[in-house]
């Protein structure tokens, strides 16, 4: 991925502009690059969303696999376009943190997240936990930042003019 394949490279050609076969073989090569150049660019945004997908898998915390799970990749042919999905309603929670412990650890870029709403301080909550059956006690939880860290990787992994969006 680091470098451009041969269907993003620059194609040269001379055309003899009066004669009508030099113009129409121009005409059917650019057409037939425009396509190789399309599969190309497909096939690149493909292969990468597919490696976020699997660095992300192979980062984000596991506890019982639920998250984990609920992460899926998928390519839009249509729109040329690359999507990651976690599938979680707690997602959000794992990437940003949560109460005190959260905000004194939060993640490189934790845009308008709020931290301990509820005021709980050093003294923390207890909640119950339905997979466990039972009532734990927390301060919150540090932030992963798994898919900030997969957005960066893709970054470096991208060629110039890819771009790589994070939404969440």
């Amino acid at each position: 991925m680091q470098h451009i394949s041969k269907e993003l490279q620059v194609l040269e050609m001379k055309i003899k502009a009066l004669n009508l076969n030099s113009v129409s073989s121009a005409i059917n090569k650019l057409k037939t690059r425009r396509e190789s150049i399309d599969t190309g660019l497909k096939t690149l945004i493909s292969k990468l969303t597919k490696k976020g997908y699997e660095y992300m898998i192979s980062i984000v915390p596991e506890d019982t696999g639920n998250l984990k799970g609920s992460i899926t990749w998928e390519f839009d042919d249509i729109n040329q376009k690359g999507v990651i999905t976690i599938g979680t309603n707690y997602a959000l929670f794992v990437e940003y943190g949560t109460g005190i412990v959260g905000k004194n650890r939060p993640p490189p870029d934790p845009k308008n997240w709020k931290y301990d709403v509820n005021n709980h301080g050093v003294k923390g909550w207890w909640y119950f936990d339905d997979n466990q059956n039972r009532l734990r006690w927390t301060r919150g939880r540090s932030a992963s930042a798994f898919a900030y860290k997969t957005m960066k990787f893709l970054e470096k992994q991208a060629p110039k003019g890819v771009q790589i969006k994070f939404n969440g």
